[in-house]
């Protein structure tokens, strides 16, 4: 057998209107190799029976090649072979072919027709074969490739697993095997065009095209032409090389919000013969900086991003699908997205494509997932380097490209092992940017480390490069969606959701629990919005990546599962609408000076605010006007215009003051407010949720005594009839009280009424309870329409009303309580910590009650007694509902315990 070695080259994503071509996708023979690694020689023969077909592109675990591994269905690592037999037309003879591939997994060998052509070792870009000496034009050709996935696996694997392998998140989940990008032939004329760099000049309307040939070496009088639309330009071949600048006297510029595309034909020509020609699209737009701002065409530019790891539950690694992108991209600007991080990863080339039709920027990283990663594949990792630099270097939509994932010098053993790594970072950053000078080149994403275009941080913003917010939103999640199950039909088995179910059932919840994931899913967007706001007022900080864009699943090297998306594991919408996604990922965000813990207020008092403008739009906002209304329900009660507003772009900038005037009535009830202001020809609009509350008519008698236990000076002044506990506790009464101590516990089963109003004595620990979930965990609250409730507007679960009141509480678990149970305010919440490998789910009680002995007890975990004051309608009105409840009538618990229970219940 003759040997024709060559390493695969990278190519850049070109593509040719002449050239013909051969689409290899489709079905290939297949077979694995677990004996051998390295050649076999007669898996190149068409005659040796191969036992299976699998389609290309695709990986070989989601088609059923493996054993289950962890959450894998299918999973095999080692060695496999592809094969097909090709027609080659006679008329390709006197050509050169070359085999494209868009992405394999990993090491690849090819083979034609018995021969060995060359290797490839790669994640992250397309490359290409030269297989010119080895087809057969005019007859049947046997194609072949060998390919190992080599690395340990990190399903369920600790997240510091050792860098024996390049790992990225393309290859976290699993060792994915296989040619999951495109593949095909290509013939050209042996004099070709073989790379196209262009670069656009938005001052001076050109495009200068550097076009480097192949096969010039023994040609004279070639020359290069270019047309742009019409706009033409000519350059003679020098060395291999020719440059051609366009002038594009009306240039159109390409923007996220209008992505428009050109088209280059470039043609190689050699006296009146075309011997190559080739299509290129690209955007005239530049990215600099200036300082710490971000410029697009000249002006700021604010990256509302999403992050992406990577997962694909049906098929493993990525499809290969265009139009598969498209649809998740169109969602994603209709969402208000405009830029799109990978952890670790480049997509395909399908994925550049569709982005830089849709308008989204791209923030590629090479397969680094954490620190461990790096050093260990150097070569391995420049390759990829320049592989990614140059296949994608004309798309408009690529953006910058990071060294790899949260680079922290402390994960390393020894001072020499951290001067090593940071001179590796210095190399790179400069190999990066002599091969793509405009690029964004970022040392890493999440640390300060130097050198680098642009910071990803948690948080801080240093002055000399913009920042961005890495891994953005503190990882709220919703709770698993248990009914997304039978969806789970590809290579990834829902195990962590099996879990949950069998959870879910064991604790009676099947009916109700989907209520449950709703509101956590609301909640969720509730945060998003505080997180959002809250990092735009921030004028130093220049975009964020909010974190994640789907669900990740349980069972990995990350723990269980992270329900922290936009949308599920399908690209499905959590409970958020494209219009709410816009109005908060928005170029001009409206941003009020109240926080969530400032949202309520009394019927009978004004509420002032200021607003102020995020302004990253097209236009200043120049003697702009505010307008707001405020809505009861569907009625508008109150409106006003404020004019004056002025805001640069770039900024953030006072808009105008608002004044709510008193609500009145006689309820309490919810509003929203709504704001807007143009800016040029658009109108941006954002609202925000209040609540009032009734000052007047608080109860000023009860049905029977009632004496607390608890000390504070709010009751005396709001309730005087309230008596103190000290004094004396009568058997007909209700005793509130700040722990079940043998006093209370012995009122009760007398047959008195107790109100527990647990606080710090009860449990002598600050209370765990956070409004929003802790990151990587979930609340879904449920509020019944209970007489305890009557008057308090809610929606059937925790909004802002019940920020101060949750927030410094207690989570009560109730897994051990009657399952009957059901809490008048109650939630199923994780209560594993951050990157635990179970997430276990609780269901909790803010407010529930019980029957126990001949009495009854109301259970409060609210931070009612902490804001009983003015300046908290919410507890005060709060507190005057459950007041009226545990003292009246309709006081009659239906679930019953003994009170020995409830000695033990609490003293755990």
């Amino acid at each position: 057998m003759r040997l024709l070695l060559a390493a695969a080259l990278v190519s850049a994503v070109c593509y040719s209107a002449t050239r013909p071509r051969i689409d290899l996708n489709g079905a290939w023979e297949f077979r694995t190799d677990p004996k051998s690694v390295g050649d076999t020689q007669e898996w190149h023969s068409p005659g040796v029976p191969f036992d299976r077909r699998l389609q290309v592109p695709g990986t070989w675990q989601a088609q059923g090649v493996g054993e289950p591994s962890g959450i894998v269905r299918n999973h095999y690592e080692g060695q496999a072979w592809y094969r097909r037999q090709v027609a080659i037309p006679a008329s390709w003879k006197g050509k050169t072919v070359h085999v494209r591939v868009g992405g394999a997994l990993r090491r690849v060998a090819l083979y034609v027709n018995g021969h060995r052509i060359g290797e490839h070792d790669g994640i992250s870009a397309p490359f290409e074969f030269d297989v010119t000496q080895a087809i057969r034009p005019g007859s049947e050709n046997t194609i072949a490739f060998r390919i190992v996935n080599p690395g340990a696996t990190i399903n369920e694997g600790p997240r510091t697993q050792p860098g024996d392998e390049p790992t990225g998140m393309v290859n976290y989940i699993a060792s994915w095997g296989g040619l999951y990008g495109n593949v095909e032939l290509e013939a050209s004329d042996p004099l070709r065009i073989s790379e196209v760099a262009i670069v656009p000049s938005i001052e001076r309307k050109t495009a200068a095209f550097r076009v480097s040939v192949a096969g010039a070496d023994s040609v004279s009088g070639v020359r290069v032409e270019v047309n742009v639309g019409g706009a033409t330009g000519a350059g003679a071949l020098r060395g291999g090389e020719a440059e051609v600048t366009v002038t594009i006297p009306e240039a159109r510029l390409w923007t996220p919000e209008d992505p428009h595309l050109y088209t280059a034909t470039v043609r190689l020509v050699q006296g009146s013969n075309e011997r190559d020609r080739m299509e290129e699209r690209f955007g005239m737009r530049e990215v600099t900086t200036r300082g710490n701002v971000l410029l697009l065409n000249g002006k700021p530019l604010y990256l509302r991003g999403y992050g992406d790891d990577m997962i694909e539950v049906l098929t493993g690694a990525p499809p290969a699908s265009k139009q598969v992108y498209l649809e998740r991209l169109r969602m994603a600007r209709g969402f208000g997205f405009n830029a799109v991080r990978f952890h670790s990863a480049t997509p395909l080339p399908a994925f550049f494509e569709a982005a830089d039709e849709v308008g989204i920027f791209i923030m590629a990283e090479l397969p680094v997932a954490y620190t461990q990663y790096f050093l260990p594949h150097r070569d391995f990792l420049k390759r990829e380097m320049e592989g990614v630099l140059r296949a994608y270097r004309n798309s408009p939509s690529f953006l910058s490209l990071a060294l790899g994932n949260e680079f922290n010098l402390d994960w390393l053993k020894t001072e020499a092992e951290r001067k090593e790594f940071q001179a590796s970072v210095e190399e790179f950053y400069r190999l990066a940017k002599s091969i793509d000078p405009r690029r964004l080149i970022l040392s890493n994403d999440g640390l300060v480390l130097r050198p680098t275009d642009m910071f990803s941080l948690y948080n801080g913003a240093p002055e000399d490069a913009p920042t961005v917010r890495h891994e953005f939103g503190s990882y709220y999640c919703s709770l698993p969606d248990i009914s997304l199950i039978p969806k789970f039909t590809g290579v990834i088995e829902p195990t962590w959701l099996k879990e949950k179910k069998a959870w879910v059932e064991e604790s009676g919840l099947t009916a109700k629990y989907a209520e449950y994931v709703r509101n956590s899913q609301r909640l969720q967007h509730i945060g998003r919005k505080y997180q959002i706001e809250r990092v735009r007022r921030s004028p130093e900080v220049t975009g964020y990546h909010y974190w994640l864009i789907v669900d990740y699943p349980g069972g990995t090297g990350e723990g269980d599962s992270w329900e922290e998306g936009w949308f599920d594991y399908f690209w499905q919408p959590k409970g958020i609408q494209p219009a709410e996604g816009r109005e908060l990922n928005s170029p001009v965000l409206l941003l009020l000076s109240a926080g969530v813990n400032e949202r309520t207020l009394w019927n009978d008092t004004e509420k002032v605010m200021d607003v102020f403008v995020s302004n990253y739009g097209n236009t200043p906002v120049k003697g702009g006007v505010l307008r707001w209304r405020l809505f009861d329900g569907m009625r508008e009660i109150a409106a006003a215009s404020v004019a004056g507003g002025h805001s640069e772009l770039g900024t953030v900038a006072k808009a105008g003051r608002i004044r709510l005037p008193p609500a009145g009535g006689e309820e309490a009830r919810k509003l929203q407010l709504v704001a807007e202001i143009t800016a040029g020809p658009n109108t941006y609009t954002n609202r925000w949720n209040f609540w009032t509350f009734p000052r007047k008519a608080l109860l000023d008698r009860s049905p029977v005594p009632v004496a607390s236990g608890v000390r504070w000076t709010a009751v005396q002044r709001l309730y005087p009839f309230i008596t103190d506990a000290a004094a004396g506790v009568p058997a007909d009464s209700l005793l509130i009280v700040p722990r079940l101590d043998a006093g209370a516990l012995q009122h009760i089963e007398s047959g008195g009424r107790v109100w527990l109003m647990a606080d710090r004595e009860q449990f002598g620990r600050p209370g765990d309870a956070t409004f929003f979930p802790a990151s990587g965990g979930a609340l879904g609250s449920v509020l019944q329409n209970h007489a305890a409730l009557k008057g308090m507007p809610h929606e059937g679960m925790f909004d802002l009303q019940f920020y101060n009141l949750v927030e410094g509480g207690w989570s009560l678990p109730l897994d051990d309580w009657p399952r009957e149970l059901v809490p008048i305010a109650g939630g199923i919440r994780t209560t594993s910590s951050f990157l635990s490998k179970r997430k276990n789910l609780s269901r909790t009680g803010y407010i529930f009650e019980a029957k126990a002995g001949r009495g009854s007890l109301l259970v409060t975990a609210l931070t009612i007694r902490e804001h009983l004051d003015e300046a908290y309608p919410e507890a005060v009105f709060l507190f005057d509902r459950l007041l009226r409840y545990a003292s009246g009538s309709e006081f009659r618990p239906a679930v019953e315990v003994s009170v020995e229970f409830l000695r033990k219940q609490m003293a755990r």
